[in-house]
């Protein structure tokens, strides 16, 4: 029996709609923790539980496309406690953070355009059971059923791997985050190098996304080689000459003709110079077969993870890392709230919120400034423990004061720059009470006593400190006491 026509057109219709309904995700990523992909799939028994301390980690929702909505709807894992979460679209919070419990949604609405990014996170403090059940996007009232990225197993190697190796291992290239990539460690530009690709299970290649150079900022972009062109072998078969554009953002580099096999091996022929430095970037990388993109599910970041925490397990970090760390003084430091988390998967944050500083009459300023990247140990030692930092340090600065006979004016003025540095690190309890007051007195007397000014007070004393195990941190980037 034949259809009719017109029941033909209703169903391409309705599956049309389905579609529409159905929006990808390109990267679903947390800070840290497992179990991104649970809070997709509309079971809110179990979810994306983080690492350690859950205050101020978050999970990152990225479309493959600009996508309509106008709320979402958050919910906790079943048996967790309630916690106060925030959400941000494209890069903006929505709001005041509200609670998020495991009883029923908690919904953030705003402006339903098209919004590219989401992401949910866990503000301070967090109880530490804290766990995000489900994450639901609608659109008028009606929900869309967001499709978690698709991804294939694998592993990836590198001909070469710049020093540290933890902080720019091939691995990145499938995180999902532009921030994070692979940087060859050979002389010169990259040419020759290269980054091998093996498949649990064969695969039809029609091209591949690539995200070229290191995105973190345009500044990182410019500064550092990027490719221009690539060699792609299949099951050590003839390379097939690829060409790169020079570029922000994702590329997608169709083949002449797909290609079957486990085996991909990508060769930098030709590479672009850095303004700053020789080493060339590979931010993110994805496999492009007959039903669109795709990335890989590779072992070694959780393989690293692993064996970081044991090489801490033994050092003055192991209690440092994977918690939150706040400035001790922010009842004398005009309201500066700062924050720190080094986590054991090889990243970290810093948080620095100064609210309100200046003259009315003259211009309040307030400054938001978020530096983050990946770190790793260069020293382990006591009482005194140096880390280096690799990062970006993104600044929003905003003045606002009065115009004579008129409304407040307000200026915003924002930057993204490369950030990082040594830093060097000593918990209260692993100096003597000598060393802290040699300490205590050289940074009250210097350009830090504004930050450290609760420093030998009520409450803050080296007993004190030390039974709330509070930390000095010293650096270019930071320099401050902390505790939890």
């Amino acid at each position: 029996m034949k259809a009719h026509p017109t029941a033909i057109l209703v169903l391409f219709v309705a599956c049309t709609a389905l579609a529409a309904d159905a929006p990808s995700l390109e990267a679903l990523t947390p800070t840290s923790g497992t179990g991104a992909e649970q809070v997709l799939d509309g079971n809110p028994t179990a979810g994306w539980r983080p690492d350690g301390d859950p205050s101020n980690e978050g999970l990152l929702l990225r479309l493959e496309e600009p996508t309509a909505f106008g709320s979402v709807g958050v919910r906790g894992c079943a048996g967790s406690p309630s916690a106060q979460v925030e959400v941000s679209v494209d890069g903006q919070p929505i709001g005041s953070p509200q609670a998020v419990t495991a009883d029923k949604e908690t919904v953030f609405s705003f402006s339903e355009l098209a919004h590219r990014s989401l992401f949910v996170k866990l503000v301070a403090p967090a109880p530490a059971q804290a766990c995000i059940g489900e994450i639901q996007v609608s659109k008028g009232g009606k929900a869309l059923a967001l499709k978690p990225p698709r991804s294939v197993p694998g592993r990836i190697q590198a001909s070469s791997v710049l020093t540290p190796a933890d902080a720019y291992h091939p691995g990145f290239l499938f995180d999902g985050r532009t921030d994070f990539g692979w940087v060859e460690g050979a002389k010169g530009t990259g040419a020759g190098e290269s980054i091998t690709l093996t498949l649990d299970s064969p695969l039809e290649l029609k091209g591949l996304e690539l995200w070229n150079g290191y995105q973190r900022s345009m500044d990182h972009f410019k500064k550092n080689a990027r490719v221009a062109q690539l060699s792609l072998s299949v099951d050590g078969g003839a390379p097939i000459v690829l060409k790169v554009g020079d570029k922000s953002g994702p590329q997608v580099i169709s083949l002449p003709a797909p290609v079957k096999g486990k085996t991909f091996k990508l060769t930098v022929d030709k590479a672009i110079a850095g303004s700053k430095y020789p080493d060339l970037v590979l931010s993110e990388l994805r496999l492009v077969d007959a039903q669109g993109t795709l990335t890989v599910r590779t072992p070694d970041m959780e393989e690293r993870r692993k064996v970081f925490q044991g090489e801490l397990a033994n050092t003055s970090l192991a209690k440092v890392v994977d918690q939150s760390w706040y400035n001790r003084c922010a009842e004398q430091s005009g309201l500066v709230v700062r924050t720190l988390k080094l986590r054991s998967n090889h990243t970290f944050v810093f948080y620095d919120n100064t609210q309100g500083e200046g003259d009315p009459d003259k211009g309040v300023d307030e400054s938001k400034e978020v530096l983050d990247g990946a770190w790793v140990v260069k020293k382990s030692a006591k009482p005194w423990t140096a880390i280096e930092l690799y990062g970006r340090r993104h600044v929003i600065r905003t003045t606002t004061g009065w115009v004579p006979y008129g409304d407040v004016e307000e200026k915003s003025t924002e930057s993204t720059r490369i950030g990082g540095g040594t830093l060097e690190i000593a918990r209260v309890a692993d100096l003597d009470e000598k060393a802290f007051q040699q300490l205590a007195a050289e940074w009250l007397g210097g350009v830090q006593g504004r930050s450290v000014g609760c420093l030998a007070t009520a409450g803050h004393t080296y007993k004190e400190l030390v039974a709330v195990d509070a930390l000095f941190v010293r650096g270019p980037a930071v320099t401050d006491l902390f505790s939890r």
